[in-house]
């Protein structure tokens, strides 16, 4: 069997780890109505970040998933096996339920601030036919690499796998060789939401997807998917992307300000733009260290995720039964009890739930999206306006 060499990533000066502000840079370039979408969501998740705006759901959120494994055939590795797709399922589910058990290692200053976003993620059990699957698709492809600048990996056309639809799926493409817009090696990427439909979801590199089969170290905990989920579910890097400046944020209050991006195992604490006595939380999710060395989610991260997944990404709040996998091979998630959180309802399972419960998040995405549809409709009226032209009906892309 032909095993895929791991990239020389040994010099934190030019490597880059992620992809998603490649994307998300050449979005807000290209595309004014994914500038004023971002707009929006940001605007949204600012009302939820100053709780100016609540939570509408309680309990847990299951979001149906489709990997799509984009292989050459002379690289029996990056025909990841359904084993490994599960490993990487499993520590998807224990990483938002805040139920990995290397959340002890967390510093004691931040313990209280590990959370539990209340997002389970199962392979789809029915695709978008209606016909029976495992929700894993397989497709032999040639091409010796994919890009952030192509995003060649998500059609058929260009040599990858076609998506299926986002707003009732999370899309997942496994591949080979990945690349960023300047040819680095990166280990994946996420479109923010927003974006186009027919590129959205995420990109893993196989060597560092799951925690066995072709999945490699430093990298071979599956952190990578966990990482780019968050960018999926709108989370930014926690070093706010701007160079060492100090002066950018990831929008989270309850993250310390950072300058860089953390590579390698940081022994706490680590220092910069002042931030004593605790210092950088290196071992967040959405920094760039090792797998073994980022255990955590905050609070604030965690009311991000929920102010998207109540807007841009609300039709996932009413994901059909039949979409969802009962019977998958990810281990139910242990959550260790928090006695300092506060409580919450106890979830209904999957299928269990009473109809009036149904019909109100029924309901509540209905005006999320009529919301949505007001909201895009009033700018593109403001647009037009501007340009002198008749207003049109707003961009559905």
């Amino acid at each position: 069997m032909t095993e895929t060499p791991l990239p020389d990533l040994t010099n934190p000066r030019t490597r880059e780890l992620c992809g998603t502000m490649d994307v998300h840079r050449r979005l807000m370039t290209e595309s004014i109505t994914y500038q004023e979408r971002r707009a929006l969501i940001e605007n949204r998740a600012m009302a939820y970040e100053s709780q100016a705006r609540g939570l509408a759901r309680t309990g847990l959120v299951t979001i149906p998933v489709v990997v799509h494994v984009v292989h050459h055939p002379d690289e029996p590795s990056q025909n990841v096996s359904e084993a490994q797709i599960h490993s990487q399922l499993e520590v998807l589910n224990q990483d938002f339920r805040a139920g990995n058990a290397d959340a002890s290692k967390v510093p004691a200053v931040w313990k209280d601030r590990v959370a539990d976003c209340n997002i389970e993620f199962r392979l789809a059990s029915q695709d978008p036919d209606g016909n029976s699957t495992e929700g894993i698709t397989r497709t032999e492809s040639t091409k010796p690499s994919f890009s952030t600048d192509r995003d060649d990996v998500k059609s058929s056309a260009t040599g990858g796998a076609d998506p299926w639809p986002s707003d009732d799926y999370l899309n997942v493409w496994v591949c080979g060789d990945l690349r960023d817009s300047i040819g680095r090696s990166i280990l994946g990427y996420a479109q923010f939401p927003g974006g186009p439909p027919s590129t959205d979801g995420v990109v893993i590199a196989n060597w560092c997807f799951g925690t066995e089969g072709s999945a490699q170290a430093p990298f071979d905990l599956g952190r990578t998917a966990t990482h780019e989920v968050g960018h999926w579910l709108d989370l930014r890097h926690i070093w706010g992307d701007d160079r060492g400046s100090c002066s950018g944020s990831d929008l989270v209050s309850d993250t310390p300000n950072q300058a860089d991006p953390t590579f390698g195992k940081p022994t706490f604490p680590q220092f910069s733009c002042n931030n004593g006595p605790d210092g950088n939380m290196f071992m967040n999710y959405m920094d760039y260290t090792d797998d073994d060395a980022m255990f955590m989610f905050t609070p604030g991260q965690s009311r991000r995720m929920a102010a998207c997944l109540e807007g841009a990404r609300a039709s996932l709040l009413t994901a059909p039964v039949f979409a969802l996998s009962a019977t998958g091979a990810e281990t139910p998630v242990a959550v260790p009890p928090r006695p300092e959180a506060a409580p919450q309802a106890a979830p209904a399972a999957a299928g269990q739930a009473g109809d009036g419960e149904l019909q109100a998040l029924r309901d509540e995405v209905e005006r999320l999206r009529e919301d949505y549809r007001q909201l895009t409709s009033l700018l593109d009226g403001i647009r037009a306006a501007l340009n002198g032209e008749p207003a049109k009906a707003a961009d559905r892309q």
